[in-house]
C-alpha cells in the first residue's frame, strides 16, 4: 500500500498533523456495487489506507436512489456518481473520477514529487477518459485507440510502472482498472497475454496488490 501509515508519519509522508487534526470525513458517494468507476476509487482509497477518513454513502443504481439530491450531493445527481463532499469548510463537492483520483493523491499519496511530476501521473488518468475509452468504445476509432497499447507496452517494456518516476501511483490503478475492465466487458478487446505480454504481466501485478483483492475482487 501507499500513502497514510499511523500519526507518527511527517515530512514526505501523508497525514500530516493539519490533515489529523481534522475532525470532519470526507463524504463519498458511490454506487453500492463495483459495477461502476466508483470501483477505482475504492481501490485507491485502500491503497492510501485512508478509510477511517471517509463517510461512505452507497446508493443503490438500480433503486435509482441517485437521483435523490438528499441522498447524492453531484450535481448532475440524476445520472451521474461517484462525487466526494470534501471535509473544507465549504463542503467542497468534487467529481468526475480522474479529478477525485487527482485530488486523493494530491493530498495523501505521500510521494515528495515534483509539480511536473504531478501533472504527468494525472496526464494517463485524463487521457484515459478523454481520448483511450472514446476512442475504443466507438467502432469507427477502435483501432486506432488499440494502437495506443503497442506504446503502453513499449513503455512497460523498460519500467515497472506507467510514470517516469517508476513508483505505483493513482495512474497505475486507473490503467489498470480501466483496461481490465475494458477487457471483460467489450466485445473484441485485445487478448493481452498473446499481444501485449509487458502489459498482460503488468495489470497481473497490480490485480494481485492486496487493495485490489479487497476491494475489486472481495466485495465484487
Amino acid at each position: 500500500m501507499i500513502g497514510f501509515q499511523s500519526v507518527d508519519l511527517v515530512g514526505g509522508a501523508i497525514g500530516t498533523r493539519r490533515d489529523l487534526a481534522r475532525c470532519k470525513l470526507i463524504t463519498y458517494y458511490r454506487a453500492s456495487t463495483n459495477r461502476s468507476r466508483s470501483a477505482q476509487v475504492d481501490w485507491f482509497i485502500a491503497e492510501l489506507n485512508i478509510e477511517d477518513k471517509i463517510k461512505y454513502v452507497k446508493m443503490d443504481m438500480g433503486q435509482e436512489e441517485h437521483k435523490d439530491p438528499a441522498k447524492n450531493a453531484h450535481p448532475f445527481f440524476k445520472v451521474k456518481v461517484p462525487c466526494m463532499k470534501l471535509d473544507d469548510k465549504n463542503e467542497t463537492v468534487i467529481f468526475e473520477s480522474a479529478n477525485i483520483l487527482g485530488y486523493l493523491a494530491k493530498r495523501f499519496d505521500g510521494f515528495d514529487l515534483s509539480e511536473e511530476q504531478r501533472r504527468e501521473m494525472e496526464s494517463w488518468t485524463i487521457w484515459l477518459n478523454a481520448s483511450f475509452i472514446p476512442a475504443v468504445v466507438n467502432e469507427k476509432t477502435r483501432e486506432r485507440g488499440y494502437e495506443s497499447l503497442d506504446i503502453l507496452e513499449n513503455i512497460l517494456k523498460t519500467r515497472d510502472f506507467i510514470c517516469t518516476f517508476n513508483k505505483f501511483s493513482v495512474a497505475d490503478v486507473a490503467v489498470t482498472y480501466l483496461l481490465s475492465t475494458l477487457a471483460r466487458l467489450l466485445p473484441g478487446f485485445p487478448n493481452f497475454e498473446e499481444s501485449h505480454p509487458a502489459l498482460a504481466a503488468y495489470l497481473a501485478k497490480n490485480q494481485a496488490r492486496e487493495a485490489y483483492q479487497k476491494t475489486l475482487v472481495a466485495q465484487a
